[in-house]
């Protein structure tokens, strides 16, 4: 069968101490029950991976419920057999949240004291408190430790939570499109989501449960406007752009005048963007509580780590997981900017962390929906492949291996698809992370286990702290960025050294092929025509040295390489310039500091 099959959803009353659960804010519950699924492998104690629902999610995660003919996980592509979240190897684990209405404890919970449901008298609580029911959870599940937490917008809140307090926990983490505190943008949507819900005169602050039962009432306008607020900002702007643009509902402008006038009396347009959000709302009444959105939204609002710990770098420097943060490009309510500052703070840190940036263009949503990038990101960042490192690569990187020192801390600087990683950590020992911008190259370096990062190197390298590798390798990447200087000074800024290579474009067999054939060369070393090449710079040997000069860095060592047997006749002889078709060269600043 493909995926995870049938999954049923289960309850478990927790053993709480005498008196109940204190909660942060003073509340206790008495009683909590919490409802969750999970599949896979059979658990062993160790091969588990948690997985913290979204906003409005549940514990359906992956698979069929009893009675469903197809699967209605809400991260179904995610979970399963073969898949990056693989339930051949783990056993999977989701959990409704506390305080949610999808079978945890929450405001419609029946109040032991009173018989009735919670309402108005469900205590406020924290993440912390959340976190901690999630981990009592666990423990009476027979979890002794998390092979993998992940989390993705809420879900990954909660997740920085657990890993900064309870740093033992886990091996590994994922964080996607998430940050450790909302922005105040996000607060501002979330604020006014709550103010739709309490300003509606069938809330009754918080007991309309007996009206719901008898009625169907309770604040599903409301509620129903909370949610077409939050749902815009599910979605880039390029999308709702794309998606809708300013097209008309077909089945309006053809209505009857009587409607069209009842619809202009309550100031309703035609637009098929209101009749989507009018879509999602309606469905998302069928199955969520409004007091459960009010005390969610509450405690993911009120949620930041430097309340405790004073700072981001304070709180990120407890961490003991493996971490990979992903972003998503159009993301209104967690910014690429914010993920970034997980990773920073995570690096200062000196934490094991990668990082990646998936240009998919529909907005946060897209965690939840375009996820192949990401099954490829997370598979590879959970999965256990040895590469085999093969003679011929090190052959053609014993230059830089001669240069590297063992047991270095290095970073590759336009690291491809970490194959020199690869060979580093084989013959050197080295700890290499890498620095890439091709997403595909980045999910192969990082399922051979290294830390990597998404960077555009023309636009800096501000995440990186100073001096925090021993070696930065630029590996045939100074000729195709935009600003060679700036890379230079930045891979000297963040190393102590920097092993740099480069095709010589004043290699003889290019000025021949220039004097005699009035064309540019492609070769092994220069394999594109000039119209689809990624070198916009000629670099040669002499030019490399008058930067160096004028920038003040010092060459250590030069290494001169050639293919061709002319070539390296060229180079015994001293011409390195004209016999070079490679250059490695070591260079550092000449006054450090």
């Amino acid at each position: 069968m493909d995926g995870v099959g049938i999954v049923e959803l289960k309850k478990l009353k927790l053993n709480l101490p005498n008196g109940g659960l204190k909660l942060a804010y003073g509340g206790v519950l008495k009683e909590i029950e919490v409802a969750y699924e999970e599949c896979g492998a059979p658990l062993d104690g160790y091969n588990a991976i948690y997985i913290c629902h979204a906003l409005t999610g549940d514990a359906h995660v992956a698979g069929m419920k009893p009675g469903e003919t197809k699967p209605s996980g809400w991260w179904e592509g995610m979970v399963g057999p073969g898949r990056a979240i693989d339930t051949d190897r783990y056993h999977v684990i989701c959990a409704n949240v506390l305080g949610g209405c999808s079978g945890t404890t929450g405001p419609m919970s029946v109040n032991p004291d009173t018989g009735k449901p919670y309402g108005s008298s469900f205590p406020q609580y924290t993440f912390d408190d959340a976190v901690d029911v999630f981990r009592m959870f666990l423990r009476q599940l027979g979890v002794k430790k998390l092979a993998a937490l992940i989390g993705g917008s809420y879900g990954g809140l909660q997740v920085v939570n657990w890993m900064t307090r309870y740093p033992d926990d886990m091996e590994k983490v994922c964080l996607i499109a998430t940050s450790a505190n909302l922005n105040t943008q996000a607060v501002a949507f979330s604020v006014m989501s709550r103010n739709s819900i309490t300003d509606d005169p069938n809330w009754k602050g918080g007991d309309y449960y007996d009206d719901v039962a008898a009625c169907g009432q309770g604040p599903r306008a409301g509620l129903a406007s909370a949610r077409q607020l939050a749902h815009i900002t599910y979605l880039s702007r390029e999308l709702l752009q794309k998606k809708f643009q300013r097209g008309l509902q077909q089945n309006f402008v053809d209505a009857p005048a009587d409607e069209k006038a009842e619809r202009d009396r309550l100031f309703k347009t035609y637009f098929q963007i209101e009749s989507y959000l009018d879509y999602q709302a309606m469905k998302f009444l069928r199955r969520f509580d409004a007091n459960s959105y009010l005390h969610i939204t509450r405690s993911m609002d009120l949620y930041d780590p430097c309340d405790r710990y004073g700072s981001l770098d304070a709180a990120f420097a407890r961490v003991k997981a493996k971490v990979l943060v992903v972003s998503y490009k159009g993301d209104i309510l967690f910014p690429w900017w914010q993920s970034k500052e997980i990773t920073a703070s995570l690096m200062r840190a000196h934490k094991s962390v990668s990082y990646c940036h998936l240009e998919s263009g529909t907005g946060h949503d897209s965690f939840l929906t375009d996820i192949d990038d990401l099954s490829k990101l997370v598979g590879g960042f959970l999965g256990k492949r040895t590469p085999k490192v093969m003679d011929w690569q090190v052959r053609h990187h014993r230059g830089v291996l001669g240069m590297v020192k063992d047991g270095a801390h290095v970073v590759d600087i336009g690291c491809g698809d970490g194959t020199l990683l690869n060979v580093l950590r084989e013959k050197k020992h080295v700890k290499g992370d890498g620095i890439d911008i091709d997403v595909e190259q980045i999910e192969e370096a990082l399922a051979d286990g290294h830390d990597m990062f998404w960077d555009d190197t023309d636009d800096g390298l501000e995440s990186f702290p100073d001096g925090h590798y021993d070696t930065a390798i630029v590996s045939d990447t100074l000729q195709e960025v935009k600003n060679p200087r700036r890379l230079l000074s930045e891979a000297l800024r963040i190393a102590d050294e920097a092993i740099v290579t480069f095709p010589n474009f004043a290699a003889y067999r290019i000025r021949f092929t220039l004097a005699f054939t009035g064309h540019l060369p492609v070769s092994k070393q220069l394999p594109f025509q000039w119209y689809d090449t990624p070198n916009i710079h000629c670099v040669t040997l002499k030019d490399f040295r008058n930067l160096c000069e004028k920038e003040g860095y010092e060459i250590k060592e030069v290494r001169a390489e050639s293919r061709h047997l002319f070539g390296k006749i060229l180079l015994f002889l001293g011409f390195k310039n004209l016999g070079a078709s490679k250059i490695i060269a070591r260079i550092a600043r000449k006054n450090p500091a």
